[in-house]
């Protein structure tokens, strides 16, 4: 059974809502405003954030979290009462404790200031809220907050872990995870998302009906079978366990499956058997310390430890048994005890430790001897240097004091116990165990403990009702020493199965003081006409008198015995003896009526009957005693026939006769035990006979053996026969090996156990130019100017042969007074000499010169590093891909990034000829060729080309480009072909494009040219005619002129206008005049020049009344351009379609003609600057720049254009503005 804090005494709260300890440090604040911002108004729970704050600062912690948070937020004030749906932080320099509901405050002074914050604050929050505790560890460093992870989970209380990925540092969560202690890891903003939907104990109806006591009768049943599960499962029996700590258990593994009732987390057990170990571990849940209660610890030391070894002789062993050991800490901390009071002695002594468990897992920890730091706080830095060695991170037991400690797997309450303890320590066990068992175990340590031994208890555990098995040594450290005649071991049997959770109480031995009026009246009843008897134990020893008994039992002269059968009156002790052992072999009641006795001389007449209580703990006997009566005998031939027997010769007669008739009963039943125990005699004769044959074998077997000696002697003589010539052997050897030592040129030498040079080689004489006077029988740390006398080195040395290690490579720079600054590397174990001395042998090895090559290389190897990054920036930037070609072996490696510009996938192979199967055909000879050159040496083996290839997946054509250069070997034959690869794609395109608008620009230019050029060339005409007819001026010519002239200018003018605009659109000096309009006005009056014409008829249909909000000057403009393309394109058709309709919140207007139509290849080009479109293989006038234009100004205005065309159909132009908002 483990061990847990807490006790039965322990302040439990009467809140019955959940408290939400929060425990962070380093990165802290982003983790808790994650979780803070996540908590919903209403959650049923208060919230209490502890962190390491700064002691210099004041903390704005809390006005940060109050403006992201919905509940109210609050810095911690001394004995403030917890709220649900409140959040409390706790101030600079100050450590908190919970008590009943209200959190109190107290300085983090010196005294104090080791104290790990949220530890202590998690431990009270567990022991005074117990299953209605939840501890949450977010970011920080170190280890704070593990303990009381611990300690929560040990009190049924729910533990979360911020996920490491996701904390800032993830020291305390990772130490927490670790530990085995967290139910959840989560993100921050998950855990309160978990908190707020999982059904945790104190969301559940049973959890508050285990709170009020009142538990429904089915889950009672249900709770019963969730124990037999558990030891079907495990082979452990939970029946007498404390009630109470069972169900906590099982409500906080029912919250962490979503189990909403008993019989769904039966169904769910029943399903799992990791849940089942899951549960099993739950109940078994360990939280101890080295050196727990001091007090006790050096009560030990000073009182106990000496009492016992005071009863010991040197020969004889100490044992201690640490029953409940859980994982280790407490066993370990007894040996440390026992080595630091023995000294040097404790080599000497034989000492066993048993330590044992109920709990594998703790066990099998406990085994390693390996503690987190946060596991051994406790120990002071003398103790951890001395008894611990670091590994890890981690602290291992010394091998000297983990060999004092046997462990064990062990269930105190049904394996058989050890034997010949000098001192058991059970602590913290028995509170959760109930009486019944609790008298077991104490039976259990009775037989265990020598008489003179001690049992140390915890401290809310005492002997209770079995002060006649152990008398108090000290009250206050719970320590007791075993009462009176060592017991005899009882196995303990599975008890009873089909008890109820709820009947534990009733089934306990009421108090004085809770007796009600019905018990008294029992009581009086019983005293008043219940037969008179005596209580036995299986020894037959009374244990209770119920009623008189002097009639029937009376004190016997001599030693003072409460043996029943040296109590019987004379006459019937050999009675009792008959019928209690008739009760115990039938396991009945056994029953003899008018027994006659002897009462002051008179003859008296008793009836007895023995109950055996075989549903008792112990097997007790219940004798009952009743006086005589007259008895009747039936009469001779009539069996109904009856009379009363008055007389008293005829009464002694019936009586005589009847006792003859149980003579003969009792004596037929002796008579057949006794053929039973001469057929057992019968059977062990048998086996005496058998066994004599053996020992005839055997003496047969030494003869054998004698001759087997004889032979072995002769073949001891030849065995020496064999050692003298090993040892020739070794004696050559050893001579080899002096020279090949002597050759040695390292430098090598063996010192003693006191470190003194007993032997050097005559490499260290060189290396060092030092003699063999300056260097043997000196201590090795004192040789030269004392350039070995380095601590850590010395430490070391001093390790070997007490430890028995060996290290290596051990570096040591320093300035030697004859050869200089040099680094020495050490190499060094223990040599066991021919004659049993301990020698160390260590060798010296010179690595100045090969540092010196390692620090150039590593040099180098920074140098290589930086500039092979430096090439990967760059070729990365530059959107390279590389290429690496083997000709010798035709093997072509490709990198990521050429593989996917040829389209490959990684799993693909490439060589030679696959390849160039993926360049276009039209370029493959050529490419070929340039490779195949390239390998021959043409141009230095330099190559540069540009190739098309196609796409496998998307079948694009794609241009790359190859870069590379080939390196020959000594007979000019290429070994090695490397390059870049670029996709040269865009790059392409973008020429493609350049050259098109190029030529765009070339056309663009020759029909401005054209464009131009007409209207001037008719407006120079015009003007001469009429310098011509200055003189002789007609009005009629004169006026045809002049509007010859004026379309001609206009024709310029808006010629120039529509550079001028494109030209604003490409610098971005476009203004508009944004207004609100009615848009059907404005399209009436740009058209009114097209109907004023009396050619055409501009028709407008649609939502008329549409406002919108755009420049009207411009879109007029758009208008404008859109009606004249109508007529140009179209002027056979008079009729011109104008639609407004409402599309969404966008007016949208289209004008439709009846023209030719427009191409699909020639629409996406439409509204590009400089095209024009030639639908008829005719000419019109026009620079391609209107609906390029046009398109900019509806943009402009936040709508869009487009075209809807077919060919021999005609065309819709429309565009979109936004409403106006009113």
């Amino acid at each position: 059974m483990n061990k847990t804090r807490g006790s039965a005494e322990d302040p439990v709260t009467s809140n019955q809502f959940p408290v939400v300890g929060i425990g962070a440090s380093a990165g802290g604040l982003e983790a808790i405003s994650q979780f803070i911002k996540a908590i919903p108004k209403k959650s049923g729970m208060a919230y209490v954030f502890v962190q390491h704050l700064s002691p210099n600062h004041t903390s704005v912690l809390p006005e940060i979290l109050r403006k992201i948070s919905l509940i109210p937020v609050y810095q911690i004030t001394n004995n403030i009462h917890l709220e649900v749906d409140h959040f409390y932080i706790i101030p600079a320099n100050k450590i908190l404790t919970s008590t009943d509901g209200i959190l109190q405050l107290a300085p983090l002074d010196d005294k104090h200031f080791k104290v790990k914050i949220i530890d202590l604050f998690f431990s009270s929050l567990a022991v005074v809220h117990q299953s209605y505790a939840v501890g949450v560890i977010l970011s920080g460093t170190m280890t704070d907050g593990t303990l009381g992870l611990e300690v929560i989970k040990a009190y049924g209380g729910m533990t979360f872990a911020q996920d490491e990925d996701t904390a800032a540092y993830e020291g305390m969560p990772k130490s927490a995870i670790s530990s085995g202690s967290v139910d959840f890891v989560l993100p921050p903003a998950r855990i309160v998302e978990h908190l707020m939907t999982i059904n945790h104990p104190f969301q559940t109806d049973l959890a508050a009906a285990e709170t009020n006591g009142k538990v429904p009768e089915q889950d009672e049943e249900v709770f019963k079978q969730i124990l037999t599960v558990l030891r079907v499962r495990r082979g452990v029996d939970f029946t007498y366990y404390k009630p109470s700590t069972l169900k906590r258990r099982i409500i906080r593994r029912m919250a962490i499956s979503r189990a909403e009732k008993p019989q769904d987390y039966l169904i769910y057990l029943r399903e799992h058997k990791q849940e089942q170990d899951a549960l099993y571990n739950d109940m078994l849940i360990s939280v101890t310390d080295f050196f727990r209660d001091p007090a006790s610890f050096e009560l030990f030391c000073s009182v106990v430890l000496p009492a016992l070894l005071n009863q010991k002789s040197p020969n004889e062993s100490i044992r201690i048994w640490i029953a409940g050991c859980a994982t280790g800490e407490e066993a370990y901390s007894f040996a440390i005890c026992l080595h630091e009071y023995l000294g040097d002695r404790a080599s000497l002594m034989k000492i066993q430790i048993f330590a044992t468990d109920i709990s594998e897992t703790a066990i099998a920890k406990a085994r390693t001897g390996i503690y987190r730091p946060s596991d051994i706080e406790g120990l002071s830095p003398e103790r951890l240097k001395q008894f611990f060695t670091k590994i890890d991170g981690n602290f291992l037991v010394n091998k000297n004091i983990r060999d004092m400690c046997v462990f064990a797997h062990h269930n105190l309450l049904k394996d058989p116990p050890f034997s010949k303890v000098d001192l058991i320590s059970c602590r913290n066990v028995l509170i959760y165990l109930e009486p019944v068992l609790q008298k077991r175990v104490f039976n259990t340590f009775h037989y265990s403990l020598n008489p003179e031994g001690f049992l140390i208890l915890g401290k809310s555990e005492s002997i209770g009702k079995n002060e006649d098995l152990f008398n108090t040594y000290n009250n206050l450290e719970r320590i007791f020493k075993p009462n009176g005649l060592r017991k005899r071991f009882m196995q303990v049997t599975m008890l009873d199965q089909g008890r109820n959770f709820k009947n534990l109480d009733k089934n306990l031995p009421a108090e004085a003081g809770t007796q009600d009026v019905f018990k008294l009246a029992d009581e009086v009843i019983l005293s008043k006409y219940a037969p008179a008897g005596v209580l036995v134990n299986e020894n037959y020893d009374i244990v209770q008198f119920r009623g008189t008994t002097d009639t029937w039992l009376t004190l016997s002269p001599g030693k003072a015995s409460l043996n029943l059968l040296k109590m019987a009156r004379e006459g019937l002790s050999f009675e009792l003896r008959n019928l209690l052992h008739e009760a115990r072999r039938t396991s009945d009641v056994a029953r003899k009526e008018n027994v006659l006795f002897s009462l002051n001389g008179a003859q008296r007449y008793v009836t007895m009957e023995i109950t055996p209580l075989t549903g008792a703990l112990d097997l007790h006997y219940l004798i009952m005693f009743e006086n005589g009566f007259a008895v009747t005998v039936q009469s001779g031939k009539s069996g109904s026939s009856k009379k009363k027997i008055t007389d008293a010769k005829d009464l002694r007669i019936e009586q005589l006769e009847k006792e003859l008739l149980l003579s003969r009963s009792d004596m037929r039943t002796v008579t057949e035990d006794q053929e039973a125990v001469n057929e057992e005699l019968q059977s062990a004769n048998e086996e005496l006979l058998s066994g004599s044959e053996e020992l005839q074998s055997l003496n047969e077997e030494l003869e054998t053996s004698k001759e087997e000696l004889q032979s072995t002697n002769e073949e001891i003589n030849i065995v020496n026969s064999e050692l003298l010539d090993r040892n020739d052997q070794l004696s050559n050897s050893r001579i080899y090996t002096e020279a090949i030592i002597n050759t040695i040129r390292d430098p090598l030498i063996i010192l003693d156990k006191e470190l003194k040079v007993k032997r050097a080689t005559g490499g260290f004489y060189t290396k060092f130019k030092v003699t063999k006077g300056e260097t043997e029988g000196r201590y090795f740390y004192d040789l030269g100017n004392k350039q070995w006398d380095i601590p850590a080195l010395r430490e070391l040395l001093e390790s070997i042969l007490p430890e028995k290690k060996v290290f290596a490579d051990y570096e040591v720079t320093q300035v030697f007074p004859t050869i200089g600054r040099r680094v020495m590397c050490v190499n060094t174990r223990q040599l066991d000499n021919v004659n049993g001395e301990q020698l160390i042998i260590l060798a010296i090895e010179d690595m100045t010169d090969k540092r010196k090559v390692e620090e150039g290389l590593a040099e180098v190897e920074i140098l290589f590093k930086e500039s092979k990054e430096r090439l990967k920036i760059a070729v990365d930037a530059a959107g390279l891909g590389t290429w690496d070609y083997n000709p010798q072996h035709d093997e072509l490696i490709l990198d990521q990034r050429s593989r996917e510009m040829l389209g490959l996938s990684s799993a693909d192979e490439t060589d030679y000829k696959s390849f160039i199967k993926m360049i276009h055909q039209d370029d493959r000879e050529e490419i070929g060729q340039a490779l195949k050159a390239a390998l021959a040496g043409a141009s230095e083996g330099e190559y540069e080309k540009e190739f098309r290839t196609i796409e496998p997946k998307s079948n694009h054509l794609k241009w790359i480009k190859f870069k590379g250069k080939a390196y020959f070997n000594l007979h000019g034959i290429a070994y090695r072909f490397v390059g870049t690869s670029l996709d040269i794609t865009a790059q392409k395109a973008h020429d493609q494009a350049t050259l098109e608008l190029l030529k765009q620009k070339d056309d663009f230019i020759s029909i401005a040219s054209h464009e131009l050029k007409t209207p001037i060339t008719s407006l120079k005409a015009s003007l001469q005619l009429i310098h011509r007819m200055k003189d002789n001026p007609s009005p009629t010519i004169l006026n045809s002129l002049i509007d010859v002239s004026n379309r001609s200018l206009e024709k310029v003018s808006i010629l120039i206008e529509d550079l001028l605009n494109a030209s604003r659109f490409n610098q971005g000096h476009l203004h508009l005049n944004k207004t609100n309009f009615v848009l059907y006005k404005v399209i009436e009056d740009c058209c009114q020049h097209v109907r004023m014409g009396g050619i055409y008829n501009i028709i407008t249909t649609g939502e008329l009344e549409l406002v919108v909000f755009a420049d009207a000057e411009r879109i007029d403009q758009v208008m404008i351009n859109f009606v004249n393309n109508a007529i140009k394109y179209a002027p056979e058709v008079k009729d011109i379609q104008v639609t407004i309709e409402k599309v969404g919140n966008m007016a949208k207007v289209s004008v439709t003609d009846g023209g030719p139509g427009i191409g699909e290849d020639k629409l996406p080009h439409l509204f590009d600057r400089y095209y024009r479109v030639d639908t008829t293989g005719l000419q019109y006038s026009g620079l391609g720049l209107g609906l390029y234009i046009c398109a900019e100004i509806v943009k402009k205005n936040e709508g869009e254009i487009g075209v809807n065309s077919v060919v021999g159909e005609g065309s819709t132009f429309w565009f979109t503005l936004p409403l106006a908002t009113v």
